[in-house]
């Protein structure tokens, strides 16, 4: 007979453990979930061991000279801004105050420049230490950029976005390096700005093509190429030689999908985009006809010949010849490498970049240093595709085979000991006195700060003295005339310019005449030159009379005045207008070499100069 046993009752006691345990369990296995997401995220071991290859050489190459290169950043961001910059300054907020560019501000630079230094004003570049810390970070920006499109040259598989994250690294590191190599004065200058965008392009055309690159996706890479390209020439002119030379590269690609015919019509395309931006620009802020006048006419029959330099000359010194050298040698290499098809033709674009640079430079006929930035950075992205490429082709080599290996990673930390020794010539490296006195904005305006940058023709503090004066004296909407090399006194003083003559030698014509080595106008041109001096006085002396501005300021020893003291100057070179000023002005103050005129009818005292 069976027996049918009965459900036994669950004691509370027993039921409370099970849930207690339960309650274990799901809390064991929320952890569990954790773990599982930060091992997915880091991936197995092989997988991690991968990712650590790939970073070896970006790494060692940012590490090694990293912390020279952030003391080099930091001190270039507590300096003082040179001449140049500004000019640019001052033309930027005169066109912000209602001056129209190019017709009543008088400048032979592109509209790009002006925009930018627009840009940043509106972003508080008007203070000196803002405007540096703004021109480092969007130069570091687009450093980082080429970085992050150098990764996958010879790879058999594409790159990821940790190993393009380390080269962006690397990138700014060793780009940072070579323009921390540059003074204030060619820090922040029109070639480093058309390299926010060159680089970019040289960078985006060599890059690995997308593994499922179509013909649009191609379309579009050349049109952004193009694009980037294209807006350097309204920075400079002499930047269609890259442009040029990369549309040369495009056509003979073997690697793209498109005929000529369409990447011909993509890359005029892109250019034209590239243009939209400066145009608009000139559209709304300038005088198109004005800007085309002075590029295309007065540029070349007049402005080419002041401070002219031969090729001889420009090379002849130790500087530009070094940078010139190392800059054929990575052209001589990268071609070679593409020639025995250990890389494909696209970085023929990388490759010509230094060349085209050192053409740029000759045909502008001066050799000023910041004129060399095109070459000296294309260079070093140069010799960064060569480090990357070793380490991509050796680091996956078997551990019986790591010759190459080493090789690659010797090649790799000796160029990051380069990049660390080269520190010791960097201007900024060498300017320790900076860290203490210009540490605070209070110490930024003392007179000892502004001495320390004084050279033979630039007087910062005493452009900062005058500009005081003028703005305490003179009323807001006044305007005041400037003879010399530096409008930066009228920004200083937020006063705008009588006329559009901000230079000097658009009024005096001496450096013009005199020409330089192998570079001097002829008779016929030289005629020419005069004639067009004459002009800008005569319509100099009709706005005066016009509407006599309130104040002149006279600025001795300026470069490209023929005599040292200014007011000597402008009556050998001006003499009806000087005539004129002499009868409706006299001098008021003087401060150093920063001479303020007043006109004779305004109920402002003289006095000394202020200490």
């Amino acid at each position: 007979m069976s027996q049918v046993r009965l459900p036994q009752e669950e004691s509370p006691t027993s039921g409370e453990g099970e849930r207690r345990s339960g309650d274990r369990i799901a809390r064991r296995s929320l952890l569990d979930r954790a773990l599982e997401k930060v091992q997915r995220l880091l991936g197995s071991p092989r997988s991690r061991f991968d990712r650590t290859r790939r970073l070896v050489a970006p790494l060692v190459l940012a590490l090694v000279p990293l912390y020279w290169i952030v003391d080099a950043t930091h001190r270039a961001r507590l300096t003082t801004i040179g001449r140049d910059q500004g000019i640019f300054q001052y033309i930027a907020w005169a066109v912000r105050m209602g001056d129209v560019d190019y017709r009543d501000v008088r400048d032979v630079n592109g509209p790009l420049i002006h925009l930018i230094h627009m840009v940043m004003l509106a972003l508080g570049g008007g203070d000196e230490h803002r405007f540096h810390v703004l021109d480092l970070i969007a130069t570091g920006v687009s450093f980082a950029i080429v970085g992050a499109l150098l990764p996958g040259i010879v790879s058999k598989r594409p790159p990821k976005w940790i190993e393009r994250a380390g080269w962006a690294l690397a990138a700014w590191v060793v780009l940072s390096g070579q323009y921390a190599l540059f003074l204030y004065w060619n820090q922040a200058q029109r070639e480093s700005f058309c390299d926010w965008f060159l680089l970019p392009s040289i960078a985006l055309q060599i890059a690995r093509p997308n593994e499922r690159a179509t013909q649009a996706s191609s379309s579009r890479r050349i049109v952004a190429v193009a694009a980037l390209s294209t807006i350097t020439w309204f920075g400079k002119s002499s930047f269609v030689f890259f442009t040029v030379m990369q549309l040369a590269v495009i056509l003979i690609d073997d690697k793209l999908l498109l005929s000529r015919r369409a990447r011909l019509k993509s890359f005029v395309l892109g250019g034209l985009l590239g243009a939209v931006i400066p145009l608009l620009y000139l559209l709304r802020y300038g005088d198109i006809l004005a800007y085309l006048e002075i590029t295309l006419r007065d540029v070349p029959r007049v402005y080419r010949y002041i401070w002219a330099r031969s090729a001889p000359e420009i090379f002849g010194d130790d500087g530009p010849l070094g940078t010139a050298s190392l800059g054929l040698t990575a052209s001589a290499v990268l071609c070679s490498l593409v020639a025995l098809r250990a890389l494909p033709r696209r970085f023929l674009a990388l490759a010509l970049a230094p060349l085209a640079g050192l053409v740029s430079v000759v045909v502008q006929h001066k050799g000023f240093g910041y004129h060399f930035h095109p070459v000296t950075a294309s260079t070093h992205m140069a010799f960064m595709v060569v480090v990357a490429m070793l380490w991509e082709r050796f680091r996956d080599t078997p551990r019986h085979r790591q010759l190459g290996r080493w090789v690659a990673l010797g090649v790799t930390a000796a160029y990051a000991l380069t990049i660390a020794s080269t520190m010791r010539a960097s201007p900024h490296t060498r300017n320790v006195w900076i860290l203490a006195g210009g540490e605070t904005p209070e110490k930024r305006e003392k007179r000892e700060f502004f001495d320390s940058f004084k050279t033979h023709d630039f007087f910062p503090w005493e452009l900062r003295q005058g500009a005081r004066y003028l703005t305490d004296t003179l009323p807001e909407n006044a305007r005041v005339q400037v003879y010399g090399m530096d409008p930066y006194i009228l920004f200083l003083a937020r006063r705008r310019s009588a006329t559009p003559y901000i230079y000097a030698y658009d009024l005096n014509a001496d450096a013009a005449l005199e020409g330089g080595w192998s570079n001097r106008p002829t008779w016929l041109e030289s005629e020419h030159i005069r004639a067009w001096r004459a002009a800008h006085e005569q319509d100099m002396l009709a706005r005066l009379k016009a509407d006599p501005p309130e104040a002149f300021v006279f600025i001795d020893r300026a470069p490209l005045i023929t005599w040292q003291d200014a007011w000597e100057d402008f009556k050998h070179c001006c003499k009806e207008s000087s005539v004129w000023v002499a009868t409706h002005y006299h001098a008021a103050r003087s401060f150093g070499e920063v001479h303020v005129w007043l006109r004779d009818d305004l109920p402002i005292p003289d006095a000394e100069g202020l200490p």
